[in-house]
């Protein structure tokens, strides 16, 4: 799948984004006006005329597509190359592209096992829960296809197939004599992007959902409570203790059985 990195143009490459999230999320133009604090017709102004957004508004374009180092200057040599009025300009422009492209065909080179993905593919992966769940079952011995992973996950043969075709198509899953494992092993999601409320709300729509399968192995607590300021701050300090126990013990952890992990502990008052 294409990314940044594939464009010479950094309105094309909006546009592109663009669609690629309208599948799953609509009002992009709308959403990135606010962010950028401009009219909603300017954004159309500027990507279908002459006109370009100016630094500073490409910057903050940058932190509403979540964009990494990397991609962040190569999208503002994009405007700065749209922007240029001499030839001499564009030229300089255009090799300082080309450096970093290089730079990140020799960082996905040395990676190995990590990946880091487009904003397009970002905005499939997290859009529902069934993308991270086949991604992780996927590096168990006994879910090498399609029924099976079905039947783990309790979702549909069709919704898996096509799950799998893209986890395929981005290298996030491989498949080796007929047996798929994981081709990545670690996806982070930054937490200040505009991604996280669908990470979060995917699985505890999972969580909701295992409510109906009454496991004696699951463990469900709900609450609401009254305490002291210090002892709610306290409390939460040892989630967070929990949080960081729990990733360590996880990360060397034998391959064996899958589960979720969700904490909820939040102010009710507002």
């Amino acid at each position: 799948m294409k990314n940044i990195f594939d464009f010479t143009d950094y309105k094309k490459f909006l546009t592109f984004t663009e669609d690629s999230r309208h599948s799953i999320e609509r009002g992009f133009r709308s959403k990135l006006a606010q962010f950028v604090e401009c009219q909603n017709g300017y954004i159309s102004h500027v990507l279908n005329g002459h006109a370009h957004f100016s630094l500073e508004q490409s910057m903050r374009i940058t932190q509403f597509l979540n964009l990494n180092t990397l991609e962040k200057k190569y999208f503002l040599l994009l405007v700065e190359l749209a922007r240029a009025g001499t030839r001499d300009l564009k030229d300089y422009f255009q090799n300082e592209m080309l450096v970093l492209r290089e730079q990140q065909l020799n960082i996905k080179s040395r990676v190995g096992d990590s990946r880091i993905l487009s904003d397009s593919e970002q905005y499939i992966y997290y859009s529902s829960w069934h993308y991270t769940a086949v991604h992780v079952i996927a590096s168990l011995p006994d879910y090498n296809d399609v029924k099976s992973i079905s039947f783990a996950l309790s979702i549909s043969e069709d919704i898996v197939s096509k799950v799998l075709i893209f986890l395929k198509q981005t290298g996030i899953i491989i498949e080796e004599k007929n047996l798929l494992k994981s081709g990545v092993t670690k996806i982070h999601l930054n937490h200040e992007s505009p991604l996280i409320r669908h990470h979060h709300t995917n699985w505890r729509i999972a969580a909701i959902q295992s409510l109906a399968n009454e496991s004696k192995t699951d463990l469900h607590y709900s609450t609401v409570s009254t305490l002291s300021k210090d002892d709610a701050e306290s409390l939460r300090s040892d989630m967070v203790k929990l949080i960081e126990s729990y990733v360590k013990v996880v990360a060397p952890s034998k391959e064996e059985v899958m589960y979720g992990f969700n904490i909820d502990f939040y102010s009710l008052i507002k």
